[in-house]
């Protein structure tokens, strides 16, 4: 039930992580485990923050552990792109740009800052579960993600003056 549940925002947020399909999916299967060993003590509380939080210990450690392969982003973005069915082609073209051009400002931000806003923005987790996933205070990640929010955009702004059209500047405000 817990893998029915959460394995699309468990792999999702792996791979926004490691930017590496076949890491991501090692470090979602191997999360799902220690949380199913670790159930017992399970405190309460949110649920998927407690899953999320195993996730990102999970990839740090393997990170640490082994140098990971990185995936081009043109890789992702042609597998997103045909992962797509039944959407005008126009459109789909326009969300592509957009996913490239957001994917790779988010480069351009610190461990610290893409965590929060993969956890926030891509995993859907409240201030309070990304906070608790990633074992910091509430008032960090506020004042994280504002930082990265800042930085994004300025980035997006420079993506935006070197050339790319109007629908890769990413919907960040």
């Amino acid at each position: 039930m817990l893998v029915e549940r959460y394995q699309d925002v468990m792999y999702g947020t792996a791979f926004l992580m490691t930017r590496n399909h076949a890491s991501a999916g090692e470090a979602t299967q191997e999360a799902f485990l220690r949380a199913w060993r670790a159930l017992a003590g399970y405190r309460g509380g949110s649920l998927r923050a407690w899953l999320v939080r195993i996730l990102v210990n999970q990839v740090i450690s393997s990170a640490r552990r082994k140098s990971l392969e990185s995936v081009p982003l043109e890789d992702v973005a042609e597998a997103r792109f045909l992962e797509q069915s039944g959407d005008d082609p126009a459109v789909e073209t326009e969300r592509l740009l957009e996913r490239e051009a957001v994917q790779r400002a988010l480069q351009g931000l610190s461990e610290e800052q893409r965590q929060v806003v993969t956890l926030r923005y891509f995993a859907e987790l409240s201030v309070e579960e990304t906070a608790a996933a990633l074992g910091i205070r509430q008032g960090t990640v506020k004042s994280r993600l504002f930082r990265a929010l800042e930085r994004l955009r300025g980035i997006l702004a420079a993506q935006g003056a070197n050339g790319l059209g109007a629908g890769e500047r990413g919907g960040l405000g």
